[in-house]
C-alpha cells in the first residue's frame, strides 16, 4: 500500500458508531503518535484517551456545533506546553508542531485500525481539563473524537453532504515554490462579510 493511501482516505467523519474500542487500539494509536519526530527529541505531547465515566464529561464541554460527537466511543485530549519543547528564535517555538506531527501519526493508525477518527477545535478547555484533572499550565490542544464508522443519520444536511465530498485543497502553485518565495505564497486577505 502506498503511504499517500491513508492519507487521501483520511476524513473528518461526523456519522459514528459508539461500539466500544478496546484499550489495545487506543494504546496502538498512541504507539503510533509517540514515533513522531519532535525538535531535539523533547516529546512535548502527552494523551489522555477517555472511554470510562469522564468520557461524559467530557463530551459535555463540546461545543454545540461538535453535536455529532457525542456518538463517540472514546475521545483522547492531546496536551502540551511552550516549555516542554524547543523555544527559538522568531517565534519558533516547537510544541504544537511537533504535537501536530504526532496528532497526524495518530490518525493514520486510527485509519488503519478502520475507526473514524475526527479532531476538534471546539470545546470549553477550562471544562474539559477539569473533567481530566489536566494542570491549567498545560495546553489542552485538541480532542481526538474516535469511534467506528456509523450512519449519517441524526446529521445535520450540511454535515450529511461534508460526509461524501471531498474537502477542496488549494493548489500545488498557491502553497509550494522551489528555490525561492514567491509573492503568490501569501495567503489572499479574506473579504469582509
Amino acid at each position: 500500500m502506498s503511504l499517500l493511501e491513508p492519507i487521501v482516505r483520511r476524513k473528518a467523519l461526523r456519522g459514528l458508531d459508539p461500539k466500544p474500542i478496546s484499550s489495545e487500539v487506543l494504546e496502538r494509536l498512541v504507539q503510533a503518535a509517540v514515533l513522531a519526530p519532535s525538535c531535539g527529541n523533547a516529546q512535548p505531547w502527552r494523551f489522555v484517551s477517555v472511554t470510562g465515566p469522564a468520557l461524559t464529561e467530557v463530551k459535555e464541554a463540546l461545543s454545540e456545533g461538535n453535536y455529532w460527537a457525542h456518538n463517540a466511543a472514546a475521545i483522547t485530549a492531546v496536551v502540551t506546553s511552550l516549555d516542554w519543547d524547543m523555544r527559538l528564535d522568531h517565534g519558533r517555538d516547537y510544541a504544537f508542531f511537533d504535537t501536530g506531527m504526532a496528532v497526524m501519526n495518530y490518525q493514520l493508525q486510527a485509519i488503519h485500525e478502520g475507526l473514524a477518527v475526527h479532531p476538534v477545535a471546539g470545546f470549553d478547555a477550562v471544562l474539559a481539563k477539569k473533567a481530566l484533572g489536566i494542570p491549567e499550565s498545560a495546553v489542552l490542544l485538541v480532542l481526538i473524537v474516535l469511534a467506528h464508522p456509523g450512519s449519517p443519520e441524526g446529521l445535520s444536511e450540511k454535515h450529511k453532504t461534508q460526509e461524501v465530498t471531498t474537502s477542496a485543497r488549494r493548489p500545488l502553485e498557491e502553497v509550494y515554490t522551489q528555490d525561492a518565495w514567491k509573492p503568490e505564497l501569501l495567503p489572499k486577505p479574506k473579504e469582509k462579510a
